[in-house]
């Protein structure tokens, strides 16, 4: 239940947005929480059920900012609750109680919250409210009611100023920690998207060459072979102009799910190019990586594709493997002799693995 209002309006939301319409949703659901128990205290310590009535239609007021996301109206359900918000305030500060319970110094959550919840472009939102906030805070630090609903004792005054205060530090912690995660995710996400082939889920080809690279050279530090698999569809326009190029997408989708799988830990496995791809193998020598290569067109070749709308069939590639044979030769070498390799395995029929010859 919680987790589905905490996602009301993120749907078919761009993902920066549906962040921010969730976070609003959390810090929301968080200050009818903290209404609550307020409204809690009125009826069962203070005896107030007058008070505690008022309060109970703020705990309201505040769930309708969920509504106002549901129907995607994002901004204005962010207006709408620091409004709310800030009356809640002045009613607490100005009617129930006096500025001696602290109850305005919750109007410092306003600045930080709707910087930290308006989006970049919202900055008359921001500033306006932020101003609205400050100006409300020096009102009631500096107005003193003197008719409140609750006549309450300097103790209890006390208390409650030492409650504010708390409450105050926990959602100052709480959204900061939730904000933090929350950039952490966005870093998580924006590296995949740098990192990751959008297609086949595998390596991109600038990621491919920065690790690769830093394979190479701890292999050459560390005195370990180091091999180059290069494949490269069969046919393959073939494929797009017989079958269509969904078809073609799908392919090459199913085939970097066969060579995954052949694929050990410390691999780098890429597609560099339409229907090219390539693993870098730390700690592998030639006739191990031709092992490897040879599992996976074996895989590859064996494994039916299936679809709706066209009859099942089978791809077929070519490979070619290279190693390192010294400790000076860079990434750029082994892959145009992999490539070599590769042409050579198209020259002789396609559908099989061949070595560089060193010779």
């Amino acid at each position: 239940m919680i987790k589905q209002l905490t996602y009301l309006g993120t749907e078919h939301q761009p993902f920066n947005i549906a962040n921010k319409v969730k976070m609003t949703n959390i810090v929301a659901l968080f200050s009818m929480l903290v209404a609550m128990l307020y409204t809690l205290n009125y009826i069962f310590i203070l005896d107030e059920p007058l008070v505690a009535f008022i309060n109970a239609l703020f705990v309201l007021a505040y769930s309708a900012t969920l509504l106002f996301n549901k129907y995607n109206a994002h901004k204005a359900s962010k207006v709408y609750f620091f409004s709310i918000l800030m009356l809640h305030l002045v009613v607490c500060t100005n009617v129930y109680v006096t500025n001696k319970t602290g109850f305005h110094l919750y109007f410092f959550l306003v600045p930080t919250g709707a910087f930290l919840l308006f989006e970049l472009k919202d900055k008359f939102e921001k500033v306006a409210l932020s101003l609205v906030a400050i100006a409300l805070f020096f009102y009631c630090e500096n107005t003193m009611n003197l008719s409140p609903l609750i006549e309450l004792t300097d103790e209890m005054n006390h208390l409650i100023y030492q409650s504010v205060f708390f409450i105050n530090m926990l959602e100052v912690i709480f959204v900061l920690t939730l904000f933090a995660n929350e950039i952490e995710v966005n870093e998580q996400k924006l590296t995949k998207q740098a990192t990751t082939d959008s297609l086949t889920g595998t390596y991109n080809r600038h990621y491919f060459f920065e690790q690769a690279n830093f394979n190479l050279a701890m292999a050459n530090k560390h005195k370990r072979p180091f091999s180059i698999i290069l494949l490269d569809f069969d046919d393959f326009k073939k494929i797009n102009d017989s079958r269509g190029h969904h078809i073609g997408d799908l392919s090459l989708i199913e085939a970097a799910k066969q060579i995954t799988s052949h694929c050990r830990a410390q691999d780098c496995f890429a597609r560099i190019g339409g229907d090219e791809f390539v693993i870098a193998l730390y700690d592998a020598t030639l006739q191990e990586a031709k092992s490897i290569a040879e599992r996976m067109i074996t895989s590859i070749v064996q494994h039916t594709i299936r679809t709706a709308d066209t009859s099942p069939f089978q791809c077929k590639v070519s490979i070619g493997v290279s190693s390192k044979s010294n400790e000076d030769e860079q990434l750029k070498e082994l892959m145009i002799c992999a490539d070599k390799a590769l042409y050579r395995a198209k020259e002789q029929g396609g559908n099989r693995v061949v070595l560089f010859n060193y010779s």
